[in-house]
């Protein structure tokens, strides 16, 4: 972090901000009319999408390209993404052969066996589910507020990664795949200065996994 930046008005509001977003995602009463599906994916968008873009654009007044969207170190990022999907593949293959992962880890039953629900699956909900923790996680918290200075800024948005799954009480074998990827999308962000690398691989990643799930059952 920049010296005098830390307590900056930018880096307080930025920051409470980001904290709210995270605790009304994780008070907000479930409203019984609507489907938790449904509720959920719209909740999420508001949130981890939309503010953060109206925010960066509308209040602070500044680029997207503070947020990571940018080209970025192109060759170079594509060789840090092909190594972080190769060592986090192999996390999994790991866990798979000496944890409950593979048995605790569900597919709906369409998916393992229709293949276009299968793609429909990976192409449209697994990708836009990368897209919002990437954009809010890696591009929000850590390149908008926390400006992406230095290593502990990867450290720190994983924290609070994995500290909004335990205090949602949702760090199960199911989301283990995001839980596991998020250092490494830091990285990633970090080393290329673009979401569009962290999200590739993040997609690239959790495609990758649930195909070699389904070969296993």
């Amino acid at each position: 972090m920049i010296p005098g930046t830390f307590f900056s008005k930018r880096f307080i509001i930025t920051g409470l901000l980001a904290f709210f977003c995270l605790g009304f995602l994780l008070l907000l009463p479930a409203n019984e009319s609507l489907s938790p599906l449904f509720q959920g994916v719209i909740v999420s968008i508001a949130f981890f999408l939309v503010i953060p873009f109206f925010y960066c654009k509308m209040v602070l007044k500044e680029s997207l390209k503070n947020m990571g969207w940018q080209k970025g170190n192109g060759a170079w990022g594509i060789l840090v993404a092909v190594f972080c999907i190769f060592i986090a593949l192999m996390l999994i293959f790991f866990l798979s052969r000496y944890t409950q992962f593979q048995e605790k880890y569900f597919f709906p039953v369409a998916i393992q066996t229709n293949f276009l629900w299968f793609i429909f699956y990976e192409l449209v909900l697994v990708s836009f589910t990368a897209l919002l923790y990437d954009v809010f996680f890696r591009g929000f918290i850590q390149m908008l507020w926390l400006k992406n200075d230095s290593y502990w800024v990867i450290v720190f948005q994983v924290g609070l990664f994995l500290g909004f799954f335990f205090l949602n009480g949702d760090m199960t074998w199911q989301k283990l795949p995001l839980m596991l990827f998020s250092p490494f999308a830091g990285i990633i962000a970090y080393t290329t200065r673009s979401l569009w690398y962290s999200w590739a691989a993040s997609w690239i990643f959790f495609f990758l996994t649930d195909v070699f799930l389904l070969i296993q059952k």
